[in-house]
């Protein structure tokens, strides 16, 4: 299939990101995903906020897709995952945290913190149990009647299950599997948005060269992660008495381009030996 062709749906980056901008789509699928919860109207809408630990350049900064705060205080991240990393755990433990230092200031008691719902919209199964919606607590281990409260909800919508009776969930699921939305209401609205963004050559242009460019990064991440392997093998290799089992190397990449008009570009690694 050619560019041309391409059919760009839900999942993709520029798709998710435009229809969830609206206030009115957004709240619709955040509340298919939350059938219990009663979503107030959406206050606000970030896209690809980065969450960090500003005074420690070190740690690892966190974008969420889809940051959103409704009237009564409540935040909700909302998450598309394409690929399976097999990560969605830790993925998740540290999105949570991120978002949980965020809302807290100094000195604010614990109980301050904001209610949180981390939404994860996957493209497969995580666990391979077919279900549609996983949803995630803190419980006792031999006791689950007794719940740790600690205002933090985590779910899971597999696009690949089955299982759900509510109709606006099997149409958010329609809306990932880019299958057709017979029912008249909020989803086929968008569902109609999506055709039309399909249909307009500057968004299309748009999504092809946000796509090339992802397939570039991946590409240039994979290639670093092998040269990581490979050089720590042979650091191995030569000097044994170096690096002993149980200690750490850290191999800080970073690649150089000599100009705008050049792919090539050099590779510098900085060897970092730490003993534990």
């Amino acid at each position: 299939m050619s560019y041309d062709d391409k059919f760009y749906g839900f999942t993709n980056d520029e798709i998710f990101g435009s229809i969830m901008q609206n206030k009115r789509f957004c709240k619709a699928i955040i509340q298919a995903v939350l059938p219990d919860v009663n979503v107030v109207s959406v206050e606000s809408i970030d896209t690809q906020k980065e969450l960090g630990t500003k005074s420690d350049k070190q740690s690892k900064s966190v974008r969420l897709d889809i940051a959103v705060k409704d009237q009564a205080g409540n935040l909700y991240d909302v998450e598309m995952q394409v690929n399976n990393n097999h990560d969605i755990g830790p993925r998740m433990r540290y999105y949570q945290s991120s978002m949980d230092r965020d809302t807290l200031d100094r000195g604010e008691p614990y109980t301050s913190l904001t209610r949180t719902y981390l939404i994860f919209l996957c493209a497969f199964d995580p666990f391979g149990r077919g279900k549609l919606r996983y949803s995630f607590h803190l419980y006792d281990d031999e006791d689950k009647s007794i719940q740790l409260k600690n205002n933090a909800e985590n779910i899971i919508i597999n696009s690949k299950g089955s299982g759900s009776s509510g109709a606006d969930l099997l149409n958010l699921q329609k809306l990932m599997n880019d299958d057709k939305i017979e029912t008249i209401g909020v989803f086929k609205e968008i569902q109609t948005q999506i055709q039309e963004y399909n249909d307009d050559p500057k968004r299309r242009n748009l999504m092809r060269t946000a796509e090339l460019r992802m397939k570039e990064e991946t590409a240039i991440a994979r290639r670093e992660k092998n040269t990581v392997k490979v050089l720590t093998a042979t650091i191995q290799d030569l000097s044994p008495n170096i690096i002993e089992p149980g200690e750490l190397i850290y191999l800080n990449i970073q690649s150089v381009t000599f100009s705008s008009n050049s792919k090539q570009s050099m590779t510098f690694i900085i060897l970092s030996h730490v003993f534990l």
